[in-house]
């Protein structure tokens, strides 16, 4: 029987295959049934990545199609057939992918770009069948109560038609998706009638793209429940924006609307598209998800900040989501208004910190019965994530691996003696943080390095002599790199014998040093370890 995949009305070939397989590209797998890409993950339920109609449609099409290359006009035509559409918006789809993947454009694992020609499906494609479900799922999410309180009253408040904006905030992998992703569960679970749109900025192109994610969160809305009234909302209020999306809009129609959006501005958009959302949040309730928008332009957050100080009264939520520490620069837009709003009182801040160590033992125990846990064994996860769950995870994966630990059955066992496992850093997490690392400067690299040698704690005293940098200049470095960065952070100052303070620094995780540390050649790391012992 052969197997289709269906796209609003559209059937993509995609060979002869069971339904019952799927084609899988470790870590993740494409599942046709529920139209929804799977990560696996060895140590829990494999996480299940909702992706757009139109993105899945995509990734499907390139994935049949792996090893070759597919241009722009093909997959237009493919996915959008008997439709015009501007080749931007299937950058926007790619983007999307690429966001679920976790790939990157300029590194590639997946997705790789061929400038002017087209896109080409790198990684190798099999199949499989899909996995047995575990039942651990709802056991997953352990702690953060006091911050889905938070969320729970807000959402109260916004049913009742007083506006929310909430930041939730903290250092990448420390849980702010997963928080979100609760909430949304208890709140379609306690609200049916809530409609759910998400909406996210692209690495690179704040500034360029105005009001983004703010389309890509409406687009979602006009194709979900409840879409035809947004339409013609849009129709009605705002006809510079239901240009967009013309695979919503008739040819004849888009004639029509050409007169009323010639001279069309930001401000006229920004204007139009706050009255259709208000009004398509008057009766039924709305949450909108920005996520990471440290790369906002600035269109969006002027639309933001609109929503929060219009008294209109709107059965309205929005959710962003940020990485910290914050950019330094005071004229940071995005720091900015978030700032003004918090001032005001127009939204509110829920800062994420790392699990406590009972959190991650409650983690390993929603498998395991506290009892059943091997000696010893939470407090190691512990001390390795430092209490961050998204390396707790890639811990966990690590350990089963290498076969130093097993979970079969619902429980947790130890193949090894405990004081034998290698916690070396997981290729996975390597990988991101090396990602990371290439956006620093060539200065900034080469001084973490050093201060990777002098351990977990340094000052620019004790580097200055062996970096080649001023002390004074390492100092500064050093302090903007902590109040930017995700590697280092501020410690306890230390008063010499003779009564100088010195300013300390640490690594912010134990990892991010290990990552510094063995990313030099053995060369440079004895040649630093002689230079600082000396």
């Amino acid at each position: 029987m052969p197997f289709c995949a269906i796209f609003e009305g559209e059937r993509l070939k995609c060979g002869k295959r069971a339904v019952e397989l799927m084609r899988e590209f470790p870590p993740f797998r494409l599942d046709s049934v529920n139209q929804c890409l799977w990560r696996r993950c060895e140590c829990a339920e494999d996480q299940r990545i909702l992706l757009t109609p139109k993105a899945y449609a995509v990734l499907t099409y390139l994935v049949d199609r792996a090893g070759r290359l597919v241009t722009q006009d093909e997959l237009l035509e493919a996915i959008w057939p008997d439709t015009f559409v501007q080749p931007e918006v299937l950058k926007y789809q790619i983007a999307d992918i690429r966001r679920a993947l976790g790939d990157s454009a300029k590194k590639p694992l997946f997705i790789e770009t061929l400038p002017r020609r087209g896109y080409q499906f790198i990684a190798a494609v099999r199949e499989s069948r899909p996995p047995v479900p575990t039942g651990l799922a709802a056991t997953r999410f352990v702690g953060r109560q006091r911050e889905l309180a938070a969320l729970r009253q807000s959402f109260s408040r916004a049913l009742q038609g007083e506006r929310q904006l909430i930041f939730i905030t903290g250092e990448s992998g420390i849980g702010k998706t997963a928080l979100v992703e609760e909430f949304v569960r208890e709140a379609s679970a306690a609200e049916p009638s809530l409609r759910i749109a998400r909406g996210h900025t692209v690495e690179g192109t704040g500034g360029s793209e105005p009001f983004y994610p703010v389309l890509v969160a409406v687009g979602q809305l006009c194709r979900g429940p409840g879409g035809t009234e947004l339409v013609e909302l849009l129709a009605q209020h705002a006809p510079t924006w239901l240009v967009q999306f013309p695979g919503l809009v008739k040819p004849e129609h888009r004639e029509k609307l050409q007169p009323e959006i010639l001279g069309a501005t930001r401000d006229r958009m920004l204007r139009e598209i706050r009255e259709a959302l208000d009004a398509f949040a008057s009766e039924k309730p709305v949450l909108y998800i920005y996520d990471d928008v440290h790369w906002l332009d600035l269109s969006s957050l002027d639309l933001l900040s609109a929503f929060a100080h219009d008294r209109v009264r709107a059965k309205a939520m929005v959710i962003i989501t940020m990485r910290s520490p914050e950019p330094s620069g005071a004229d940071d837009p995005v720091k900015r208004i978030k700032q003004d709003l918090l001032i005001h009182n127009l939204g509110f801040q829920i800062p994420l910190g790392p699990l406590a160590e009972a959190e991650v033992a409650a983690y390993l125990e929603s498998d395991s019965p506290a009892s059943s846990l091997p000696e010893g064994f939470s407090e190691l996860v512990y001390r390795r994530s430092e209490g961050n769950p998204l390396f707790m995870v890639a811990t966990l994966d690590r350990m089963l691996q290498k076969g130093q630990a097993s979970h079969e059955g619902g429980k947790w066992k130890l193949t090894v003696p405990i004081e034998q496992i290698d916690l070396e850093v997981p290729e996975s997490l390597r990988q991101s943080i090396e990602g990371q690392i290439d956006q620093l400067t060539i200065e900034e690299q080469r001084a973490l390095e050093a201060a990777s040698i002098a351990g977990t704690s340094f000052s620019a005293l004790g580097l200055a002599g062996v970096t080649g940098i001023g002390r004074a200049q390492l100092l500064e470095l050093f302090e903007t790199l902590s109040r930017r960065s995700r590697f280092i952070r501020p410690g306890p100052s230390q008063q010499l014998e003779d009564g100088t303070i010195v300013q300390v620094f640490e690594f912010v995780h134990a990892l991010y040093r290990e990552v510094f540390y063995w990313r030099q050649t053995p060369a440079r790391r004895a040649s630093l370890q002689r230079a600082i012992g000396a």
